[in-house]
């Protein structure tokens, strides 16, 4: 399951189209008229734009980070979970060091929060124009409604990760299990035969697991297992598949930065 806390969408296994979430804010910037429209997301560090309108005005890009300490529109969205919409920014004491008003020159910020399923704060999603706004009504409605679709791909993510979990995942020591061993070495094996890496397959299991088992009970055999898938993720590179085939008998498919002699 995805974790409130860390990014999303940086990693080449993403599960959702960002070509709609792109499509969303190249929309809402257009109906707004406006030169900047983003998806931020939070996480205790800062901020990182997720997406970014394409216009050749917008300062910003996607994967853009701020630190957590810098006073940004997006902060005070998050940190009071509530809409927050300023007309004529630099008319107001408190954005006097906001960068997006006093470098970039914005006026005007609308945004919302995203959530995760859960009610936490995803991020915001939002629209920025370099000159005063007065939006009307209906404007601020849309922008409701643009936000709703994000959260509702959220949750279709967040739904699809634990589907996935529970179909992959060894239910007691919590890595891969046979099934999933299957499909992700081929998948594995096949990358490798494309990019022409080399891949190292290592089966490990424990000696006499049997007998520790027949003398303290099945509860201290699966804490030793559980040890072991622990001790292994730790140590092992962070693209290795490792599962566990079962009983005692552990997989592990590393690649090699070197091709073997």
């Amino acid at each position: 399951m995805f974790k409130a806390n860390q990014w999303m969408f940086s990693e080449k296994d993403n599960h959702i189209s960002l070509q709609k979430w792109q499509k969303t804010v190249d929309l809402m910037t257009e109906l707004f008229s406006a030169p900047a429209g983003f998806i931020v997301q939070s996480v205790d560090k800062g901020y990182r734009v997720v997406i970014a309108s394409e216009q050749q005005e917008n300062p910003y890009d996607a994967g853009t980070f701020i630190p957590n300490d810098v006073n940004i529109f997006c902060k005070k969205v998050v940190t009071d979970n509530s809409a927050l919409y300023e007309k004529h920014a630099s008319k107001e004491t408190h954005w006097l060091d906001n960068p997006e008003v006093v470098k970039d020159g914005f006026e005007s910020y609308l945004g919302l929060p995203i959530h995760w399923p859960d009610g936490e704060v995803f991020g915001t999603l939002c629209v920025m124009d370099f000159e005063p706004t007065d939006y009307q009504r209906n404007y601020l409605e849309l922008i409701k409604q643009l936000r709703d679709m994000v959260e509702d791909d959220l949750e279709m993510v967040n739904s699809f990760v634990q589907m996935r979990e529970i179909a992959m995942l060894d239910p007691l020591t919590n890595i891969y299990n046979r099934r999933a061993l299957s499909l992700l070495a081929q998948q594995k094996i096949n990358l490798a035969r494309r990019l022409g890496f080399d891949v190292c397959c290592l089966f490990i299991d424990i000696n006499d697991f049997k007998k520790l088992n027949d003398r303290f009970g099945h509860e201290v055999g699966d804490k030793l297992l559980n040890k072991v898938a622990q001790r292994l993720t730790s140590v092992w590179p962070s693209d290795a598949v490792l599962g566990r085939l079962g009983g005692d008998e552990f997989l592990a498919f590393i690649e090699l930065n070197g091709k073997m002699s």
